[in-house]
């Protein structure tokens, strides 16, 4: 597992103060949007404080790792093979969600990634994932995925049976970023999966940006795995128990 579990009960303490990040890395991400996001300030008996953060605060840090100033190096010769603590102000730490979501075949519905993605490329990927926004009040983490669902793929609150969350991690690859992952199940048959992504598309690529391909995993084995994202093959692991 390339992420590293901090808990599973949480509650969420806001603070106002905006995070400032520390600059290490040369990047300067050019964004039509800059939103906010909840950077992890501290996970401590099962409350997850966060503070308010710009996405591209990320880009420069957690996303730069191997990028111009060499964010790993440095972090590497601080702490060695252990993850940074998340006070680092280096890293912005903003978390972020993704979800697989089981049809009523009890099969993964994995789409696979636009090419141009700048995360995880063209890999069959989890059905939906982002960056959670912030919000003053509120359910914050719940909401942000099943808006990722409805954008990414069509698929709304009112399609999913259940859905659940499975635990709060760090992932290794990006100096401990936080990730909530999410499992969830429809009742929705493939014909309709199919004609709410195809319009979810259409709708992507009206704005600009279209975020997946008009193509899902067949079926999951072990030769198909090696096409998965290791962000899907983590979230699949961790939804194996509530698979039904």
């Amino acid at each position: 597992m390339p992420y590293s579990l901090l808990g599973n009960e949480s509650g969420v303490e806001r603070v106002d103060e905006r995070f400032q990040l520390t600059r290490t890395t040369t990047v300067e991400p050019s964004l039509e949007f800059d939103e906010t996001v909840p950077r992890l300030i501290s996970y401590v008996n099962g409350i997850l404080r966060v503070q308010p953060c710009a996405y591209s605060d990320g880009i420069r840090s957690n996303y730069a790792m191997d990028g111009p100033g060499e964010l790993r190096d440095c972090l590497r010769a601080d702490y060695g093979p252990c993850l940074p603590p998340l006070g680092d102000t280096r890293l912005s730490n903003g978390i972020g969600s993704t979800i697989v979501v089981f049809d009523r075949g009890r099969k993964p519905y994995l789409p696979r990634r636009a090419s141009r993605q700048s995360v995880f490329p063209a890999g069959f990927h989890c059905t939906a994932s982002g960056e959670v926004l912030w919000r003053d009040e509120g359910e914050m983490f719940e909401s942000n995925i099943c808006r990722e669902l409805e954008e990414e793929v069509g698929i709304n609150r009112t399609d999913l049976d259940w859905i659940r969350p499975l635990g709060l991690f760090r992932e290794f690859l990006r100096a401990g970023k936080p990730q909530i992952f999410f499992a969830a199940q429809t009742g929705l048959a493939p014909a309709d999966l199919t004609a709410r992504r195809r319009k979810a598309i259409a709708e992507q690529r009206a704005r600009g940006r279209q975020e997946i391909l008009d193509e899902v995993l067949p079926e999951l084995t072990a030769e198909t795995a090696v096409e998965c994202t290791i962000e899907c093959l983590a979230n699949l692991v961790l939804s194996v128990p509530w698979k039904r």
